[in-house]
């Protein structure tokens, strides 16, 4: 399992919204420490916004608390894998078999583009379908316990 602190930053019903990223930073957290990505520095940069995920909310966590989130290993390698290497694997094949069918009737980068096209458009469906097969709840996040609790005021966390 990966772990990832997040903040809870607000609930519904059975769902929590964290937030990871905190101060805009992003990444893992360990930017600063030997072999740390760097990408907190990238989030600084572009002054990204920290991201907030719809998480069932298991432990009953409530705005304001810090959060241990855990996704299973190798979730986010299917999950990159659906989103970005499949449409791409048929993009190709489809330029491909757009070329082959375009040689024959003369206009090659017509078909070629149109494989592509249709190529783009298979891949994608293909991903959405065996999203939930490949992927199923494995990747689905949980928060696993709090590390601390913070309330700005008694209003905000009832």
């Amino acid at each position: 399992m990966m772990d990832q602190e997040a903040i809870v930053a607000r609930v519904e019903g059975d769902h929590a919204y964290v937030e990871v990223g905190g101060t805009g930073g992003g990444g893992c957290g360990r930017c600063h420490e030997t072999g740390g990505c760097q990408s907190g520095v990238l989030g600084q940069l572009f002054n990204i916004k920290p991201r907030q995920f719809r998480i069932a909310n298991r432990i009953g966590a409530i705005p304001g608390d810090r959060v241990v989130v855990a996704v299973a290993e190798g979730a986010t390698l299917r999950a990159a894998l659906l989103t970005y290497v499949l449409p791409a694997l048929f993009i190709l094949l489809g330029a491909a078999a757009g070329t082959a069918l375009g040689e024959a009737a003369g206009n090659n980068d017509a078909s070629t583009a149109m494989g592509a096209l249709a190529g783009l458009a298979i891949g994608v469906l293909a991903g959405l379908t065996l999203r939930r097969a490949w992927i199923g709840n494995i990747a689905e996040p949980v928060i696993i316990r709090r590390t601390s609790s913070f309330c700005p005021s008694k209003e905000a966390c009832r």
